[in-house]
């Protein structure tokens, strides 16, 4: 997992690190980036991290998408965290969700799509 340093100090002189929003869970916090980067740290039970693991992070570590590579960056626009879980929406219109949930059996422990409304 990448750990970064998400202090003024560091990111002063680049934009695209400036926090530009920031929501917090009941042991958890989501921070997102502009350059639309997601970091995440806190208790980590539930998966509520979007790590791949239930480890607790004391520092921001950033959440990587099942989707996204070298080449295909997920761009996130906005970030929302409940008591276990967290949500993030890219800017293509995507909802990404991990962590505790009682509508799918299991606890997500890495980001997933769902679609909600549907042309069709």
């Amino acid at each position: 997992m990448e750990q970064v340093s998400l202090s003024p100090r560091n990111s002063m002189n680049n934009l695209s690190h400036k926090l530009i929003s920031i929501a917090a869970g009941e042991a958890h916090t989501l921070a997102l980036s502009g350059d639309g980067s997601v970091y995440s740290w806190g208790r980590g039970p539930f998966g509520r991290l979007g790590t791949g693991s239930e480890q607790d992070q004391l520092f921001p570590v950033r959440v990587k998408f099942p989707s996204e590579d070298a080449d295909n960056k997920i761009n996130i626009v906005g970030v929302a965290t409940g008591a276990y879980h967290s949500l993030a929406l890219s800017d293509d219109g995507s909802i990404y969700g991990w962590g505790y949930n009682t509508c799918i059996l299991d606890d997500l422990i890495i980001p997933i799509s769902y679609i909600l409304f549907s042309d069709s």
